[in-house]
């Protein structure tokens, strides 16, 4: 089997695996389910937390810490399993709002004075050296990046505070992925528009890249 193949494959089971986690997402917290089969609710909505406590206590070098961390995580969900049940909806709001706050984060720190703006370094790692015009736009995609995932957490704060459970269901569930590749393709058409004789390369394909570089360092200004 081709190693194309394999990565289509791989990809492919991922997003049948993301859309299926949505759809049972929304099927039991906007939905009969919400009442009738609470469990489903809570299980499904720590799945994502408790997958990724699981793969760091795998990986980690301190196996003894992170089992005990493990074993005090399933202490306090069977303990308060009833009131999680009662209130598994603000599990998933907090994931789906927090996790969009700590990516506006993860971007808008590094705008920071004497610090490289990450779209910066995501380039310079596809393109190598970097002429100003370039360095200015991957500035101004930085910010871009900090201001949509602010934009969406904030929407998913008033949508579940004010609308019903349903809506909010529908645009944490269906309409968030979406709406990160819209931004990508607009990021793409404005890029091609403001710098034309740039190489063309993904924003994807530079944080790829990026994940197999050290970490940027401080650029002092």
């Amino acid at each position: 089997m081709s190693f194309t193949l394999v990565r289509a494959l791989r990809w492919t089971a991922l997003a049948a695996a993301g859309i299926a986690y949505s759809a049972l997402a929304h099927y039991s917290a906007a939905t009969s389910a919400a009442t009738t089969l609470p469990s489903l609710g809570v299980a499904v909505s720590l799945a994502p937390s408790l997958a990724i406590l699981l793969v760091l206590a795998w990986r980690s070098p301190r196996r003894l810490a992170m089992a005990l961390l493990c074993a005090g995580a399933g202490l306090l969900l069977w303990r308060y399993w009833g009131a999680l049940e009662r209130n598994f909806s603000w599990v998933y709001f907090l994931q789906h709002a927090g996790t969009n706050v700590m990516l506006a984060a993860v971007f808008g720190v590094t705008l920071g004075r004497g610090r490289q703006p990450i779209c910066t370094r995501f380039a310079e790692v596809v393109h190598g050296g970097l002429d100003p015009e370039l360095v200015r736009y991957t500035r101004q995609v930085t910010l871009a990046w900090t201001v949509f995932f602010l934009t969406v957490s904030l929407a998913s704060t008033l949508l579940f505070l004010f609308a019903p459970i349903e809506a909010w269901s529908v645009f944490a569930n269906f309409l968030t992925l979406p709406l990160v590749l819209l931004m990508f393709v607009a990021e793409y058409l404005v890029r091609l528009r403001k710098l034309p004789n740039l190489e063309k390369h993904s924003i994807l394909a530079g944080i790829l890249a990026y994940w197999k570089t050290p970490a940027a360092p401080v650029h002092p200004r």
